[in-house]
C-alpha cells in the first residue's frame, strides 16, 4: 500500500508485535500517517522536530497575573502562536509566578524585555529526565497525542 500511495522510507523492520516504519521526509510521514488512519490501523508515532514547539519559561510576572493578559501582551510584541500556561505547586495546587510558553518562535521571545511593564527574564524548559510515557496505555516511547493504538478495553 505505501508503494501504491508512493512514500517513500529508509527501513522498516520488525520490534516485538509491530514494525517500526522510518520515512525520508516529512510529506512521506504525514502521507503514512494518514494511510493508516484511513485503514483504521492502531498505531503510534514520534512528533516531528518541526512540529514541535519550543517551550520557554518566563519569570518576573505576578502570580495574580491572567494568562490571557500574558498572551495578548505577547501577540501584541509579534508572537502570536503562543500557547501560555501558569505553572503551580505539585504539592499545594496553587499558582506559581511562573508561566510556560510554547511557540514556533523562540528567537522573537529573546528580543523580549518586558511584559506588563514589567522586567521578565525568559529560560528554557528543564527537559524531563525520565523517558516519555503514554498516559492512555502506559506504555514507554511514545505520548498520549501520538497514540492511535485500538481503544483500550477498561479493566474490570
Amino acid at each position: 500500500m505505501m508503494n501504491n500511495k508512493g512514500i517513500q522510507f529508509s527501513k522498516a523492520r520488525t520490534a516485538g508485535n509491530s514494525v517500526k516504519v522510518f520515512t525520508n521526509t516529512p510529506a512521506d510521514y504525514r502521507q503514512l500517517v494518514a494511510l493508516l488512519d484511513s485503514i483504521k490501523r492502531p498505531f503510534f508515532t514520534y512528533q516531528l522536530k518541526e512540529d514541535r514547539m519550543d517551550q520557554r519559561i518566563i519569570r518576573g510576572l505576578p502570580r495574580e497575573m491572567s494568562i490571557d493578559d500574558v498572551k495578548e501582551d505577547l501577540v501584541s510584541q509579534g508572537i502570536a502562536d503562543a500557547e501560555v500556561q501558569q505553572m503551580t505547586s505539585r504539592t499545594t495546587k496553587n499558582p506559581l509566578p511562573i508561566f510556560l510558553v510554547k511557540t514556533k518562535m523562540p528567537e522573537k521571545l529573546l528580543e523580549i524585555q518586558r511584559l506588563a511593564m514589567l522586567m521578565v527574564s525568559f529560560e528554557r524548559k528543564k527537559r524531563s529526565t525520565e523517558p516519555s510515557q503514554c498516559y492512555r496505555y502506559q506504555r514507554y516511547g511514545h505520548t498520549q497525542r501520538n497514540c492511535r493504538l485500538a481503544e483500550r478495553v477498561p479493566q474490570q
